[in-house]
Order: structure tokens, then C-alpha cells, then sequence
């Protein structure tokens, strides 16, 4: 590992080990005698193993692991914690990195440099930008709690490795149970408050939560529909005095995304803004962009409503900031956060005011526009500048978004606060669509958000009310006629009779995440259902789609390993369907699945063909089987010369790469005898069959088997 490297890290009185097994390390740089207190004859033999006498540092570890086994670079930090043993204490940083294929460790000593940035006004600014610090310790204070409160639903047996790890940490913790109520508060929470709590005040939390839901208009949303939140209050303290608090807040949820506990985290920077207050400028605008920071933000546009002036607010929320911070490390962030200011400015005009709001968010207040138009002008010129690739110092590059709210004063709300509030579910709202979007407030999308919400709710105990079906549309052999798999489609009929169309539950699913454990529960009743078809003498192969998200489920190969197994199948009667644009998307963790997928025997199928971008070199690498083409294409085939010179140009692509083709949406014979002249293999659409229940589907098959004879879908299908 290159010294140059130790000083790319920002390393000065550190030591450096090198993994070169599971729980044992050698050392590299290992000089510096503290090392003797944290691990004692570490620098004497050259390496030490795990299990250590530090908790916290083997917490980090297991972080490390899980890091150098998914990620391709980048770096993961520990954030500062003590150590105290006998009379010494040590405040460390770890970092986890990688080069050129090897593992390292790095134990940082950062005690010299922590008693040297509270010196001067100078330091003040050091320590704001040094926030991300502060946000990486609440990150991994979160991870661990998340792990342990997941493990057991007794609370008993976990209290006490919950207690040492909220105990060990600087920062203030508190866990809460769904319904905000406490379960455990650490010392170091109460001493954040020391003795100015009133009696009313005896729990910290209350008056954590009594703070932000006054000073935060985004309260309301965060705690309803369990979502993440960091930001600052202020605490007024008796006599006079006042208080700076940072709080992270992160809801604790089970596979089907129910609140098992809140988890506060609480640091505070009153020191920070003390000596910020010295500097007006470092008072009103971000350390980081130089552009005006929240504070500064809400005194204008106080000002701007007592003006009694009509305007705008814009919120701009980043796309997968969180997953930029976690991949390259918050250093990384700040550049692109500072790179993104600088391409958004030069749009936003002189007389209006531009401000970083919190870490990923950021808020525009304009004084004269007056009509929608002008803001969706600006919103998607924004966007645009936003979504062109960000390049770091490895030479790789990232790609961000731009989500988009806007509320109208005094059309949408005549106060800040409840204008905020409206700008920040419209903001909400664009989160759901895929692609980077402005959104306005109205009260169609109150109501739709309303409905969004009861959808979430519904989703959790869908599964285990039984309210899922899968449905099977056939393909057929377009030369023999003979069905030779289906896709699994899935429906939902709610308990009170009410149907929820796929593409109005799908993308709630994705975005809450509950698609990770619904797309379990297909996968493990397709595998059922192929289990019946054998026992019936049928020999039908079942396909199942799979999201972006389930790709990312790193349990996904050994559930799909044990549905086979516990179902007693063939692997080769299951076969997975995923989209072009997952290909680009996550093109690794991709590539890693469907080789350990072929290996089991299971077939891999690419869906929409031809609607994504980018992804023609990927069918050479990847293990695929099929391609399906994308029904926009087989829809005006005997109309539209293109199509038809699209459609012939996939098939002898896919036939030179010895991939079978499958067209989708085949509506009419003209289609049929097209595809079938041109030599596509098999066929599926409403000219053969609508999605058809599981009951319905094996008289489909009974009756295909025995007249070998094409029925239209009304003989079928009552719908």
C-alpha cells in the first residue's frame, strides 16, 4: 500500500494492517505506541486476530468484512469513538479500504487533531465540514442497533448487546417503540441535556420530539410513513441560553417494512454554532457551497411572505445521495455536492435565493415568477444540469437526480411553515417516479399521497392475509403450437374486494422495499405451483420476474436454491425474467446472480428488449438464455416498416448469439404468422390466452394437450 495513499486518506499517527485472512491481520505500519493500549502485543508479533478486547473496533470489522466482500473501492470509516483503559484514552477512526486487490485496515489516532480544531475560528469551519463524521458514527451506531433489533423479537435477549454498544458511543441514543414511547436511553443522551431539564422534561426524547415537530414541518410526513431524517434544532435553554442539537433519526423495520423501533441519535454541536455566531457569513451560508444555508433560508422566506408577494418554493431533493455516500465515502459526496452547486447556480436568477437546506436537499425561493410554467422551466433545466455524469480521481464516474417539489404563496398556503410542508410532499410524491420530475402541490396529490400511504399500510400484512394470487399467461411454440413455459403474473385482491392493478401496487412495493419479501413469496408459490403441474403430468416451466431492488438482496441466490429444493423440482422448470434496464443498472451484482443462477440449472430471460439503452454488449457477457421482445414493437409490426426492421433485426442478433427470442403482447394472427415466418421461437399475448388463475390455467393446459388447438382467451377468461 502507497504512502501516497495514507496521505489521499487524510492519515498522520496511524497504523496500518493488512487482512490477509478472515479475523487476522498483518501489520504494515504499526510504530506508534498507542497501538500497545488498543492491541496489546499487536506491534510486537506483526498482526492480531479477531475477536479484540475493543467491542467497538470488532463491530467495525464486521462492517469491513461485508464491505471488502461487495464493494469494488472506494471506503468505509468507523467515525471517532474512545477508548478508555487504565488511565489512558485514545480517540480513534478506522477505515476500511482496498488496493490493487488487498484489504486494509487503518487505525487513525485522532486525539492531537480533535484538541486542535477547537482553537481558533478557523477550527469552527474545519469541524462544520467535519460533519460527515459525526454522520458516519450515527450511520454505524444505526447499523448495529438495526442488526441487533432485527435478530430477536424478545428485547431481553439482546438488552444487553444493545446496552454496550449504545453505551460505548459518544453520541446520545435513544430506541423508541413504534409508537414513540421509550425502551432505552444511554448517558451520554442525558448529558447532552445535562441538568436543565423541567420535570415535564425528565425524558430527553420527549423533548427531542416536542423540538422538531414545532420547529420542522416535515414532522408529520417523517413519523407517518417511516422515514429516515437528520437535521438540527434548537433548544432554548432556562434562563436564556441556548442549544444546538444534531438529530439522526432512523425507523428500524422488518422485511415487510412494519416499525419495530425508532432509533434517535443526538450530538451536540452547540460549540460549532457558538463560534460560527462570531462570523455572519459562516452564520448564514454552508461552510460547504458557500451558498445560503437553512438558518438563512427560513428568515427569507418569512420575509418574503410578510411581503405579501406572490412566489415560489422550490425543493430539490438528490437522487441516491445516501448510496453515493455509502460506495465512495462522504468525502466524495461533499466534491459532488460542491460540483452540483456550481452547475445549478449559473440557472437560478440574481433576485432569487438559492440554499443548501440539509445535507442531499436544497431549496430555491423565487421572488417573480408568477405562473407554473416558468418554475417547470427552471426545474427541468436543473435536472438536466444535475444528471450529467460527476467523474472522481479514480477515473470512474456517478450519475445523480434531481427530485423536485413546488408549492405556490398564497395559492397553496399563506404561512412558511405550512408552504414548506406542501413543498416537501410534493417532493415526496416525485420520489415515487423513477426519473427525475417536478412536482406541484395540489389537492389531487394530497389525496393520492393519502392513498399511497393506505397502499403502504396494506402491503405489510398483504402476504400473510393471503391477498396475493399469481396468475399464468402461456407461451407457446410458435411451430408446434405447444405451450412450453408461462409467466407468472401477480395480483392482488385486497380483503375487502377491492383489485389493486400491478402498476399502480408494483412501484409502491419497489419503492418501500416490501418487493424484496412479495418477490420472495412469488418465487417460493411459482415453485409450489410447478410442484402441482408435475404431480399432474404436465412438464411446464414457470417464469418470474425480478425488480432492482431484489437484485440488490444479497439472500436472493440461497432462498431461490432452498424454494427449488423444498419444492422438489428440476431447477431447469424455473427460469427468472429481469429488464434491460437492470442489466445497466446493476450491472455486477447482475453478472454474479445469473452465473450462480445458471449454475444451479435455473434459465434467465431479458424482458423489454429493445426498450433500454446501453445494454447490446451486456448479452454477450451475461448467462442469458432468452430475450423478449418489448410488446410496443409486436403491437404496429404489420403496420409500421420500422418495427418490423427492429423486430427482424433482434431476431438474427439473438439467433447469432444462440439466444431464443419470445414476443410479447401477440394480439392478432398477422402478427402470429409474421413471427413464426421470421423465425421467432415462442409467443405469448391475448390472441393465446389472458393471464389466466392457477385453476383455469391447468384446464388451459388439459384442453391444449388434448386438441393441440389454439383457444381464444374468452372461452377462458371470464374478464
Amino acid at each position: 500500500m502507497k504512502l501516497s495513499l495514507f496521505k489521499a486518506l487524510g492519515i498522520i499517527d496511524c497504523c496500518i494492517f493488512k487482512r490477509v485472512d478472515v479475523d487476522q491481520f498483518e501489520a504494515v505500519y504499526a510504530e506508534h505506541e498507542w497501538l500497545d493500549i488498543l492491541l496489546p502485543g499487536a506491534r510486537d508479533k506483526q498482526f492480531f486476530q479477531t475477536p479484540t478486547d475493543s467491542p467497538f473496533l470488532d463491530d467495525f470489522l464486521m462492517q469491513a468484512e461485508e464491505f471488502w466482500e461487495y464493494a469494488d473501492y472506494g471506503k468505509i470509516e468507523s467515525g471517532i469513538w474512545n477508548e478508555s483503559i487504565a488511565d489512558n484514552e485514545l480517540k480513534l477512526n478506522a477505515f476500511a479500504t482496498m488496493e490493487s486487490g488487498d484489504f486494509y485496515l487503518i487505525i487513525n489516532n485522532v486525539k492531537q487533531q480533535f484538541q486542535e480544531r477547537q482553537q481558533t475560528l478557523q477550527s469552527a469551519r474545519e469541524l462544520l465540514l467535519s460533519n460527515d463524521k459525526i454522520v458516519a458514527q450515527q450511520e454505524y451506531v444505526h447499523q448495529r442497533l438495526d442488526e441487533m433489533l432485527n435478530q430477536s423479537s424478545d428485547l431481553k435477549s439482546i438488552q444487553q448487546p444493545i446496552t454496550e454498544v449504545i453505551e460505548k458511543t459518544e453520541v446520545g441514543v435513544a430506541i423508541l417503540t413504534p409508537n414513540l414511547k421509550p425502551i432505552s436511553q444511554n448517558p451520554a443522551l442525558y448529558s447532552v441535556f445535562d441538568s436543565h431539564l423541567t420535570p415535564v422534561e425528565s425524558e430527553p426524547y420527549r423533548l427531542i420530539l416536542e423540538l422538531f415537530e414545532k420547529q420542522y414541518p416535515e414532522f408529520e410526513r417523517v413519523i407517518s410513513t417511516g422515514s429516515r431524517w437528520s437535521g438540527e434544532l434548537f433548544w432554548l435553554q432556562p434562563p436564556g441560553n441556548g442549544k444546538w442539537i444534531k438529530l439522526a433519526i432512523y425507523p428500524v423495520k422488518t422485511d415487510f417494512q412494519q416499525i419495530t423501533h425508532w432509533v434517535f441519535i443526538v450530538n451536540d454541536i452547540s460549540q460549532v454554532k457558538h463560534l460560527l455566531q462570531n462570523n455572519e457569513k459562516l452564520t448564514h451560508y454552508d461552510a460547504l457551497t458557500d451558498i445560503p444555508n437553512r438558518q438563512y433560508f427560513w428568515m427569507q422566506l418569512e420575509q418574503s411572505v410578510s411581503n405579501a408577494m406572490p412566489f415560489y418554493v422550490l425543493y430539490l431533493d438528490i437522487k441516491n445521495f445516501k448510496r453515493i455516500n455509502e460506495i465512495h465515502g462522504h468525502s466524495r459526496g461533499d466534491q459532488i455536492i460542491k460540483e452540483l452547486v456550481e452547475r445549478l447556480t449559473p440557472h437560478v436568477s440574481p433576485g432569487d435565493m438559492f440554499a443548501r437546506i440539509g445535507g442531499g436537499e436544497f431549496a430555491i425561493i423565487r421572488q417573480k415568477t408568477v405562473t407554473e410554467q416558468q418554475c417547470v422551466d427552471l426545474g427541468n433545466t436543473l435536472i438536466d444540469a444535475a444528471t450529467q455524469p460527476f467523474y472522481l480521481p479514480n477515473g470512474t464516474h456517478c450519475e445523480i437526480g434531481l427530485n423536485i417539489g413546488a408549492a405556490s404563496f398564497p395559492r397553496d398556503a399563506d404561512d412558511a411553515e405550512t408552504l414548506m410542508k406542501f413543498a416537501d410532499l410534493a417532493v415526496f410524491n416525485a420520489k415515487k417516479a423513477s426519473k427525475s420530475s417536478v412536482q406541484f402541490y395540489s389537492q389531487a396529490l394530497k389525496d393520492a399521497s393519502q392513498r399511497i400511504i393506505e397502499l403502504e399500510n396494506a402491503l405489510q400484512t398483504a402476504i400473510t392475509n393471503h391477498e396475493f394470487e399469481l396468475f399464468l399467461q402461456p407461451m407457446l411454440d410458435l411451430t408446434s403450437g405447444t405451450i412450453l413455459k408461462a409467466e407468472a403474473l401477480l395480483r392482488w385482491n385486497r380483503l375487502d374486494g377491492e383489485r389493486i392493478g400491478p402498476d399502480e401496487f408494483i412501484p409502491i412495493a419497489e419503492q418501500t422495499g416490501l418487493i424484496v419479501p412479495i418477490g420472495k413469496w412469488v418465487i417460493s408459490r411459482a415453485c409450489e405451483m410447478i410442484s402441482t403441474l408435475n404431480h399432474r403430468g404436465h412438464s411446464c416451466k414457470l417464469s418470474v420476474n425480478l425488480s432492482p431492488r431484489q437484485i440488490s438482496d444479497r439472500h436472493l441466490l440461497e432462498f431461490i436454491r432452498g424454494s427449488i429444493q423444498n419444492s422438489h423440482i428440476q431447477p431447469d422448470q424455473l427460469e427468472l425474467e429481469l429488464t434491460e434496464g437492470v442489466l445497466v443498472d446493476n450491472y455486477d451484482k447482475v453478472q454474479y446472480l445469473l452465473t450462480e443462477v445458471r449454475k444451479l440449472g435455473v434459465s434467465v430471460s431479458i424482458d423489454d428488449f429493445g426498450t433500454g439503452y446501453s445494454s447490446l454488449s451486456y448479452l454477450k457477457k451475461l448467462p442469458i438464455d432468452h430475450i423478449k421482445i418489448d410488446r410496443s414493437f409486436v403491437q404496429d409490426l404489420v403496420s409500421d416498416e420500422n418495427d418490423k426492421a427492429i423486430i427482424l433485426a433482434i431476431i438474427a442478433m439473438a439467433h447469432s448469439l444462440k439466444l431464443n427470442v419470445i414476443a410479447e403482447g401477440v394480439e392478432t394472427e398477422l402478427q402470429r404468422n409474421f413471427l413464426q415466418l421470421n423465425h421467432c421461437n415462442l409467443a405469448q399475448g391475448f390472441l393465446f390466452s389472458r393471464p389466466l388463475p392457477f385453476a383455469q390455467f391447468c384446464d388451459y393446459l388439459n384442453t391444449t394437450v388434448s386438441n393441440q388447438k389454439r383457444i381464444g382467451p374468452s372461452a377462458l377468461d371470464p374478464e
